[in-house]
């Protein structure tokens, strides 16, 4: 009886082992826990710094072409995989927004991941890890009779997601959803493993170019620059599966100015600088009378003597030397 007995809680406990391994297998990434931060900043231009809320007029410039960077901490993270849901707008009101994903700082915000502006200012600034780099996969999409990835090869930027802190597992494919008409998006899904409890990461929206979109098919122009109106937007979403980790920031079209060539990175466009105005003249000094700088008319020129003038003066002038040097006669 007894050995009966210990066999079934050997079972019973082997049973409940089995259950707890498959409830964590089945899990995948680690839950978010209570304590878990997600923060989300973006480049703004003209500020030269992280900015945690929307890009507009006001604090950016950017060219279609350009890259605007973004970062992402998460902190409080259980060591092991975790996965985060990446969201862009790929047209705002029709019009082409964010075409594809590139390298955070391809043209922008160069060597500044950590600087201690807007809010996700991760734990392991200003001293990060190595970094872990991942492709972003191609996007086959087509709409207008042009596709992402020619847009891609267009603009020749690298592209390429960064995670401090862990090491990135996969990224999924691009899913676009919406109408390319009106208002749509695309979502990939990055899976990653943690070391420890933070992982900071950055990317960058490619603003879609007017000299491609859709003008390659011999279309009008439809890059960024042509939404009007209402923003467009990036999002991070479901941190392993919890909808309350979500983030969102977005970019008016007010801070769209230019556009860069084809081919390669460039610098943001910016209004021209005017030279400053010339410092008015200084007041004249009182009391000191201004020399005079009026040039004066000429007198009146004397008219050439006559030669008959010359003679009879010449003549007079004789007679009258002659009768001085006369003689006088004495008397006697």
């Amino acid at each position: 009886m007894k050995g009966s007995k210990r066999r079934r809680r050997r079972l019973a406990l082997g049973f409940g082992l089995a259950q707890l391994i498959a409830a964590l297998v089945l899990a995948g990434p680690s839950a978010v826990s209570a304590g878990t931060t997600v923060n989300l900043d973006q480049w703004a231009t003209l500020d030269d710094a992280w900015q945690n809320g929307n890009l507009n007029g006001n604090n950016s410039r950017y060219p279609e072409g350009g890259i605007v960077p973004f970062r992402l901490a998460l902190e409080g993270l259980s060591p092991g995989a975790h996965e985060i849901r990446l969201e862009y707008d790929f047209t705002a009101g029709g019009h082409k927004a964010y075409d594809f994903l590139a390298t955070w700082n391809a043209t922008n915000a160069g060597g500044a991941i950590c600087l201690p502006s807007g809010g996700a200012i991760s734990s392991m600034c200003p001293s990060l890890p190595s970094p872990s780099t991942y492709p972003f996969p191609t996007d086959y999409f087509v709409t207008d009779g042009l596709s992402v990835l020619s847009a891609q090869f267009y603009a020749g930027m690298s592209r390429r997601l960064t995670l401090w802190g862990g090491s990135i597992a996969s990224i999924s494919a691009p899913v676009h959803s919406g109408s390319a008409s009106g208002n749509s998006s695309v979502e990939i899904r990055v899976s990653f493993t943690t070391t420890g409890n933070a992982v900071l990461l950055a990317w960058g929206g490619h603003l879609a170019q007017s000299s491609f979109w859709d003008t390659q098919a011999g279309g009008a122009a439809d890059g960024a620059s042509l939404v009007s109106g209402a923003p467009w937007h990036v999002r991070t979403r479901g941190l392993d599966g919890s909808g309350a980790k979500n983030q969102d920031r977005s970019i008016q079209p007010s801070a769209i100015v230019g556009e860069l060539p084809p081919g390669g990175p460039g610098v943001p466009t910016f209004p021209p600088v005017l030279p400053p105005a010339l410092p008015p003249a200084p007041p004249p000094l009182q009391g000191l009378t201004p020399p005079n700088t009026s040039i004066e008319a000429p007198g009146a020129v004397a008219e050439p003597l006559s030669i008959s003038t010359v003679v009879l003066g010449t003549v007079i002038g004789l007679s009258f030397a002659l009768a001085l040097t006369r003689p006088t006669r004495r008397r006697r």
